[in-house]
């Protein structure tokens, strides 16, 4: 199976091409702004390797949790892609991707995304010989809760995201391991190596097709309500008391 997968929920942007669970194409850098660099790092892939977007069997993206921004801009163009050439595609969770950059290890795989407010978005996976088993959802924690997440594993844990050293930093598990800086960042690889796991362990993959794809299928998955519905939570919440405040004079 040949995947093109893309991951933009970061500041790094990757995009690269994985065939039969083979890396073909990597690439990766650190962009401003995904909306105007995605594109191009797509065709610049499919242009090294002589293929096209139509040569690929699946497309692939990390659908959250991460950037607003950058989950938007990834499930839109992965959508339009792949909706224009009748290519199946599927969403798969950031946590789970980077979790496959240490399929050679054996221990646990914390990843750590950045969720601000002392707060990381996180998942716990399980590596042995060279696969990936999750352990826990996707959910968004306080660093300090990690502790007591992690307290029964008597094992190496490994970190690895954006937040990945703060959190090497502030847990107290015995047997943390920082890995090298390359190995921490988000890459295209593991988009694809989750993809193709959800892909074939659907009972039906045409449901990855333009036919019957439905919204839920690859909507973002943010964890947490962005920004601005906060804000307009909190002056609706403050308007509704001033309200009746009023009322009760």
């Amino acid at each position: 199976m040949r995947i093109l997968s893309v991951d933009s929920t970061a500041q790094t942007a990757a995009v690269g091409i994985v065939e039969n669970q083979k890396i073909s194409a990597l690439y990766s850098i650190e962009a401003k702004t995904h909306s105007t660099t995605l594109l191009p790092m797509i065709e610049s892939v499919l242009d090294s390797l002589g293929l096209k977007i139509t040569d690929m069997d699946l497309l692939a993206v990390s659908n959250g949790p991460g950037s607003f921004t950058g989950i938007r801009i990834g499930i839109a163009t992965i959508k339009g892609l792949a909706f224009k050439d009748g290519i199946p595609c599927i969403g798969v969770s950031s946590l789970e991707a980077m979790a496959y950059n240490l399929t050679e290890m054996e221990g646990i795989i914390c990843p750590v995304i950045n969720a601000r407010r002392n707060q990381v978005y996180s998942a716990l996976f399980q590596s042995s010989g060279g696969t990936i088993t999750r352990l826990t959802d996707d959910s968004i924690l306080l660093i300090h809760d990690l502790d007591e997440l992690l307290v029964d594993y008597d094992c190496a844990v490994y970190f690895v995201g954006d937040a990945a050293e703060d959190v090497f930093r502030t847990v107290n598990h015995p047997k943390k391991i920082l890995p090298p800086t390359l190995l921490r960042h988000p890459n295209a690889f593991g988009v694809a190596m989750t993809a193709e796991k959800q892909y074939h362990a659907a009972e039906n993959t045409s449901e990855f097709t333009k036919e019957n794809f439905t919204e839920e299928k690859l909507s973002p998955s943010y964890l947490r309500k962005s920004q601005p519905e906060r804000e307009r939570e909190e002056r609706e919440k403050k308007s509704f008391h001033e309200t009746k405040k009023q009322s009760e004079f």
